[in-house]
């Protein structure tokens, strides 16, 4: 008898064992049909089938595959030429009962003259490496794309949510808003509720700096203050390494690819293909030796952390947000009334520091804003009574409405008489007794 293959042995030893088809195939890396074949074959013969079978060695031709089958599939990819041979598979399996495999539909593709689909986003390997969650939902990646052009000269943007561990998608917004800075924060965080009800809670989430995660004013903003708050960990990846996003950040184009928001008539459309499409990717699309995410990562059906929105303020942890506020030092500069702004709000620091810079921390144990001068020494406290339970909750931490630009020099909290004088200026023109030294000097006036 001539000698039997390692595999066969093996494969012998566990259908010996009454051992699962769908196991052996995942320990050994192998197609599920082929171990099929290897227990049958043991079936009928026992331990002479062991050995090979030189006899019948290419007899067996390769199934065919059904014009009609070929005919669908380059309508499919003329159709949609940014998706891959997987992604057209499984789209394929609504309509055909028997499919080959992606790599025979790529041969198909190719005889035919058809373009294969663009390679996604390479890796760059000078990118700083970042410690990346080891299960899932121990850390998500967040990131918004905006600017996306659909049909009737339309825009809109997206806030896509990507568990870190897994790669799942697990959710993607559309905004009706052509830039992102332009969607109200109270709208993103109703979003982020119904994402937080339907998958938990994270143990941290990464994201870039800019809105609304980040601020330039030195400070957490609202948002952050109200994640932070919910006990997850905000982490700010570097400012022009997108890399450490890396996740989240191929998954704009993979989507993109898919979705084709070209092609939708309006934001609605959009977001219907894009739930479909996510879903698509997390419940059925290959990921790991012929697995789905959902297969191989069981635990990704929901998080530990439950959230409840009626339970949301007993839930938070104020003291968190106050914690990372008490971590940063941010300096300040004095404008002609002798104060400064935090958060927005106007606070009184005094005549003598006029156009000087001070520097400004929080005092947890209040909670209380220390501002100090240079030397350290301390010039006023103030308390931070913005900084509630309540008002990060609600995101009324800043004290002014909406987005309006600062007027250099000026404080953010002015009175309606600088909007008076304001006004009148601009109708007789700016005379030079009006404006501040400091803001004579920030202009190079003399």
């Amino acid at each position: 008898m001539p000698c039997p293959c390692p595999f066969a042995r093996r494969f012998f030893q566990r259908w010996q064992q009454q051992a699962d088809p769908r196991e052996v195939a995942t320990q050994y890396a192998v197609a599920l049909r082929t171990v099929q074949r290897w227990f049958a074959r043991f079936a009928r013969q026992g331990d002479q089938g062991i050995a090979p079978d030189y006899d019948h060695c290419g007899q067996h031709q390769a199934r065919p595959t059904a014009p009609a089958l070929v005919q669908d599939l380059c309508q499919t990819r003329r159709a949609h030429p940014r998706w891959g041979s997987e992604l057209i598979r499984l789209e394929l399996e609504d309509r055909h009962d028997v499919l080959p495999c992606a790599r025979t539909l790529r041969r198909h593709l190719r005889h035919a003259g058809l373009q294969p689909a663009p390679a996604g986003r390479p890796a760059l390997s000078a990118a700083p490496k970042v410690p990346r969650a080891t299960r899932p939902h121990q850390g998500w990646q967040t990131d918004a794309s905006e600017e996306l052009h659909l049909q009737r000269r339309q825009q809109a943007c997206w806030l896509r949510i990507v568990d870190e561990c897994s790669g799942a998608f697990l959710q993607t917004v559309v905004f009706a808003q052509p830039r992102w800075e332009h969607v109200q924060r109270h709208v993103i965080q109703e979003h982020l509720r119904q994402v937080f009800a339907r998958w938990g809670l994270p143990e941290r989430l990464r994201t870039d700096n800019g809105y609304p995660w980040g601020s330039s004013g030195g400070f957490p903003p609202e948002m952050a203050l109200w994640l932070i708050g919910l006990g997850i960990d905000l982490i700010w990846i570097q400012p022009g390494c997108p890399q450490q996003n890396g996740v989240v950040e191929r998954s704009q184009g993979t989507e993109q690819n898919w979705a084709e928001p070209q092609t939708c008539r309006d934001p609605a459309e959009l977001q219907q293909r894009c739930d479909r499409l996510d879903r698509l990717q997390r419940e059925r699309y290959p990921y790991r030796e012929g697995r789905s995410r959902w297969e191989v990562y069981p635990e990704l059906r929901r998080a530990e952390r439950r959230y409840q929105r009626r339970r949301e303020q007993s839930l938070g942890d104020v003291t968190r947000a106050w914690a990372v506020v008490a971590q940063r030092v941010v300096p300040r500069r004095v404008d002609c009334t002798g104060s400064i702004s935090l958060y927005d709000r106007s606070r009184y620091v005094g005549k003598p520091s006029i156009g000087k810079s001070v520097y400004v921390s929080l005092d947890p144990s209040g909670p209380t804003w220390v501002i100090a001068d240079e030397a350290g020494r301390e010039l006023r406290t103030h308390a931070a009574d913005e900084l509630t339970a309540e008002r990060i909750c609600s995101l009324s931490v800043a004290g002014r409405k909406g987005q309006r630009s600062r007027t250099p020099g000026r404080s953010a909290g002015g009175s309606w008489m600088t909007a008076v004088s304001w006004a009148t200026n601009l109708v007789s023109g700016f005379p030079r007794q009006t404006w501040c030294p400091d803001f004579h000097d920030k202009l190079g006036v003399r």
